[in-house]
C-alpha cells in the first residue's frame, strides 16, 4: 500500500462522515499486586471488532499509525517495557506486500516497577491506547481508548 492510496482511504472515510464506532476495548487486571523494590508483567487484553484490524507495533510503513500503549508513572511506579506481539500479515486488494497488522484478540504486556522507597498502599496509573482502526476499503480517525492500572503496593518482606 502506498501513502496516495492510504491517504485517498483515510480522507474517502472522512468524507463519508463516517465516525470510529467503538472497534477496540481493553480488559485489565482488576488489581496488580508489587513488591516495593520490585517489578511485574501486567498483561492488557485488546480486543479488535470483527472485520477490523489495527497496524502492528511497529508499524510495516513509516506513514502508518502502529498501534502505541502510553502510561503515566505514578506513586513510586515506573513503567518498564511494553512488548507488543508479532503482527500478523494482512494484504489489502492490488497492494504488492503484506502489512503487520493486530485483529481479534492479543495481549500487550507492561512491565511495571515498584521503587524500594515506594509506600505501601494503592496508586493509579492513567493511560491509553492509541491505534488506528482499518477495515478492507477504509482507515478510521486515529482513536484512542483510555485505561486506569490500579497498583497494591506491598512491603518488602526481610527474611533473616
Amino acid at each position: 500500500m502506498n501513502f496516495a492510496l492510504f491517504l485517498t482511504l483515510t480522507l474517502l472515510s472522512a468524507a463519508q462522515g463516517r465516525t470510529a464506532p467503538p472497534v477496540v476495548s481493553t480488559r485489565l487486571p482488576e488489581a496488580v499486586q508489587l513488591v516495593a523494590g520490585e517489578s511485574v508483567e501486567v498483561p492488557i487484553s485488546v480486543a479488535v471488532s470483527e472485520g477490523y484490524h489495527l497496524q502492528a507495533n511497529p508499524a510495516s510503513e513509516d506513514y502508518l499509525i502502529p498501534t502505541r500503549l502510553e502510561l503515566k508513572t505514578s506513586g513510586g511506579v515506573t513503567v518498564g517495557k511494553i512488548s507488543y506481539p508479532p503482527g500478523k500479515p494482512y494484504r489489502l486488494n492490488g497492494a504488492e506486500k503484506d502489512l503487520q497488522t493486530y485483529n481479534g484478540n492479543f495481549e500487550i504486556i507492561v512491565l511495571l516497577k515498584a521503587s524500594g522507597a515506594a509506600r505501601p498502599g494503592k496508586c493509579t496509573l492513567q493511560g491509553r491506547l492509541h491505534y488506528q482502526a482499518c477495515d478492507s476499503k477504509t482507515c478510521l480517525f486515529p482513536a484512542s481508548v483510555p485505561l486506569t492500572i490500579t497498583v497494591k503496593i506491598v512491603p518488602a518482606t526481610r527474611s533473616h
